[in-house]
């Protein structure tokens, strides 16, 4: 299957879940570090947008806490990575709660990565009609898991993630040597924990199968008990 055919059968199910909703969709696109998420997220709001169907990336890099916290068990430490990145609770009220109400909105990021710094920006108004598209490695943990009203899960192998994760990190995180050790010792020991602990696979409403980038496989596609929060 070709990406406009993937991204044509999750268009149909955004419209499915529309006639029954007047209210922004909520999408997730789940997968472990490395596995295409972000290219995937940043393509299919754009297909939907290309299609007259109003669509918004919202990242959850933007509600990360800051160093004080994400790094309190440890530069390194896989735990400290799954557990203390993400301001989830930030993110569920300005987000997927906030996008809900009789005014929808939503608030672009809560944390500057850069400057380490905490924000406080202005809600931006939703049109009802509006798609939500995030992506992210931990998105089906209980925190976040009623709030969505399509779950995507993109699988690729470990040994696939980690050669995409290297050569998109290589250069940030002091070459492919650096980047290997840091994947194996913090951000897949952690996808592993989430995995063990959430079984994203069996939360998903479709998973797909991108370890071929121009093959992409729908190994799931399975109606969801949406819960509209």
């Amino acid at each position: 299957m070709n990406e406009k055919e993937t991204f044509e059968l999750i268009t149909n199910r955004i419209l499915s879940i529309q006639k029954n909703k007047e209210k922004p969709i909520r999408i997730a696109i789940n997968g472990i570090e490395g596995t295409g998420k972000t290219v995937m997220a940043e393509k299919l709001t754009e297909y939907l947008n290309s299609e007259n169907i109003k669509a918004i990336q919202v990242s959850i890099d933007g509600f990360h806490f800051n160093k004080e916290v994400r790094y309190k068990q440890g530069r390194d430490s896989a735990k400290g990575y799954y557990e203390d990145s993400y301001d989830e609770i930030a993110f569920v009220e300005k987000v997927l709660k906030s996008s809900q109400t009789e005014f929808p909105n939503y608030t672009i990021a809560t944390h500057d990565l850069e400057t380490d710094e905490y924000l406080n920006l202005e809600p931006i108004e939703l049109e009802k009609n509006t798609v939500l598209v995030t992506d992210g490695a931990y998105l089906f943990k209980p925190n976040y898991r009623t709030h969505w009203d399509l779950k995507i899960y993109l699988k690729t192998s470990f040994e696939i993630a980690m050669k995409r994760g290297i050569e998109r990190d290589k250069n940030s995180l002091g070459g492919i040597d650096l980047t290997k050790e840091k994947y194996e010792m913090r951000y897949h020991k952690s996808s592993r924990m989430y995995l063990n602990e959430n079984e994203p696979e069996k939360i998903a409403d479709i998973i797909i199968d991108n370890s071929d980038f121009n093959n992409l496989k729908i190994i799931k596609n399975t109606t969801a008990n949406n819960v509209y929060n």
